[in-house]
């Protein structure tokens, strides 16, 4: 009788295990629309949102969103505090000595400026102008790079999100911002009357899912997954969603871990 008993606990238990959904969570710096942002609502929404849940499908795992602020989400990541990163992190070689990547995405790097102002299209343009950007970002490093190129700078400030930045060219107390091409075209978007993408600080860079380097399968899975929603639409109908473009044929071809 007890040898029954154990062996219905043993068999509701299994049962119960294989009907709870396994989560994947992941790391988001909500400032950073339309690629990840809270709505009006208070939701986390945004094209990078939409992908990972579509990851999340593919691999049967119901998707939990963290909130993190950017300056310290890697941190995060190797903390085991989430398993990714899904926000628009570019992959350089300093990240990858920390972590993984599965590349799926690539973005440029653009001057924003206020209205009516002289336009900035090069990086020698910069010279005697106030820089805003967000801290711990390849755009903070460009502009770091444009210093030690010699262009001279009047100033450089960070700040810890996206619209903050925009906050301060606004507010006149920046003269222009280096940031993510879609993100530049979304608030410029929103807001013509006062901002205006005036040029290219940076050519299309890579953009990756951060993965602890002592996860290699959840790499794999991820690798196979993203694969698995570029062959049946959902990636380009996303991707189109948000950007209202549709993505490039190079970004549509099976992707590599990194």
């Amino acid at each position: 009788m007890k040898f029954l008993a154990a062996l219905l606990f043993i068999l509701s238990f299994n049962i119960l295990a294989n009907e709870i959904p396994k989560v994947l969570k992941v790391a988001v710096d909500t400032t950073y629309p339309p690629m990840e942002f809270e709505s009006m609502n208070g939701d986390v929404v945004g094209l990078d949102v939409d992908l990972a849940r579509a990851l999340g499908d593919k691999l049967k795992m119901k998707t939990e969103f963290i909130v993190m602020p950017w300056d310290g989400i890697l941190a995060g990541l190797t903390s085991n505090r989430y398993d990714i990163i899904m926000s628009s992190m570019t992959i350089t070689d300093e990240r990858k000595k920390v972590v993984d990547f599965v590349p799926y995405l690539e973005m440029d790097q653009v001057f924003v400026i206020r209205m009516n102002e002289k336009l900035i299209k090069k990086d020698t343009d910069l010279a005697g102008k106030i820089v805003a950007v967000q801290v711990d970002t390849t755009s903070a490093e460009a502009v770091e790079g444009y210093k030690k190129k010699g262009v001279t700078i009047k100033d450089v400030k960070g700040f810890k999100g996206a619209t903050e930045t925009f906050g301060a060219l606004k507010a006149k107390q920046a003269d222009v911002i280096v940031i993510d091409g879609p993100v530049a075209r979304y608030y410029t978007g929103m807001d013509s009357k006062n901002f205006v993408v005036s040029g290219q600080a940076i050519r299309p860079e890579p953009i990756g899912i951060a993965v602890r380097k002592d996860n290699k399968k959840l790499s794999e899975d991820l690798l196979s997954a993203l694969q698995s929603i570029k062959k049946d639409g959902t990636f380009s109908k996303i991707y189109k969603q948000w950007l209202k473009i549709d993505p490039p044929k190079s970004l549509l071809l099976d992707n590599k871990k990194i």
